[in-house]
């Protein structure tokens, strides 16, 4: 039992870090980032 603790913690904490990174990201993203600049990168057809 000399260095599995301390794998297990950092495993844990890598983890938890991972978790918290994803649950935020949303968050912190604005709605333009996200959104398409135009109809074509949308995929929306326009059939006149």
């Amino acid at each position: 039992m000399t260095r599995k603790p301390d794998l297990l913690f950092i495993l844990l904490v890598a983890f938890g870090v991972g978790v918290l990174v994803t649950l935020l990201l949303p968050l912190a993203a604005n709605d333009t980032v996200a959104a398409p600049a135009s109809e074509l990168q949308a995929g929306i057809i326009i059939q006149d």
